[in-house]
């Protein structure tokens, strides 16, 4: 049991910032990226080709990762944002968050055809607890993840950007008249959510690989941790990340992994009947 519960709170870090970069999207622009997961494949590509084909320098390495995926969330706001302007549809987000996963999961496939994306891990230690075996590098993974997630809460309730990207998100249009960089702050947005989610995907594959296909599955699993947690909040989008993390890791330790599927979503129901905005969102009406 003690294996699964670090299993799962190492799983569960990584979805809560999945989650937290669903969140910094949605907050500017009310768009929901299905995409987000194909940043988490850049990370975890990057990883395999600089240090575990190349043999780079870890540092070297995680440098120019961070920069693809700067550029990949440029490129991600002009494939979803443009769009969504351009047409009248309510549902256009959905389409072109879609069309651009798709997109880029096709270039992953293609580069990495065959491969699954893992590599050494920068810390190869284990610690033995109870018959437990902890890698040093998961605790290393799970602190780095709490650290981002504070730290964004933070730059969120005292920094003066983090106070215009929550004006914008409560009324992009009173934002405006208020003077307020609106289009600059969605583009940012978009950066530093696929910043993040690579980062995810850079401490996620060391441990467990990832199939450079398996974007969307690592979006849906955000997705249901944002939703648990409360849209919008990192707060919320740390403690769904968290449960859905644990669940899926008890779950599967005890009944297996079709089981541990299938827990997620019946405590995803169970907590939306009892808390239908999530554990720290808002009502929609408060918005």
């Amino acid at each position: 049991m003690l294996q699964a519960l670090f299993d799962g709170l190492f799983a569960g870090s990584i979805y809560a910032l999945v989650a937290l970069a669903l969140t910094i999207t949605y907050q500017p622009t009310r768009i929901m990226n299905f995409a987000q997961g194909e940043a988490f494949i850049l990370g975890a590509g990057c990883g395999f080709l600089f240090l575990g084909v190349y043999k780079w320098n870890f540092f070297l390495g995680f440098l120019l990762m961070l920069l693809l995926s700067i550029v990949m969330g440029l490129l991600q706001e002009r494939m979803i944002i443009l769009p969504v302007q351009l047409s009248k549809s309510r549902f256009a987000w959905i389409i072109a968050t879609l069309a651009a996963a798709l997109i880029f999961q096709s270039i992953f496939s293609i580069r990495f055809v065959g491969d699954t994306l893992q590599f050494n891990p920068l810390i190869d230690k284990a610690v033995e607890l109870d018959k437990a075996i902890i890698s040093v590098q998961m605790i290393f993974s799970i602190l780095i993840s709490l650290i981002i997630i504070l730290a964004y809460d933070q730059f969120l309730r005292r920094s003066i950007h983090g106070r215009a990207m929550r004006a914008t998100a409560h009324n992009a249009d009173t934002a405006i008249i208020l003077g307020i960089p609106t289009k600059r702050i969605v583009v940012g947005a978009f950066v530093a959510s696929s910043a993040i989610g690579a980062i995810a995907g850079f401490l996620w594959a060391p441990e467990l690989g990832v199939n450079p296909a398996s974007g969307l599955n690592f979006t849906i699993s955000g997705f249901i941790a944002a939703i648990i947690g409360g849209v919008g909040s990192p707060r919320g989008a740390l403690l769904g990340g968290l449960i859905v993390g644990l669940l899926n890791s008890f779950a599967n330790n005890i009944f297996g992994g079709i089981a541990a599927n299938i827990a997620v979503f019946i405590a995803l129901g169970l907590i939306l009947v009892v808390r239908p905005a999530g554990f720290f969102g808002k009502p929609v009406g408060a918005h």
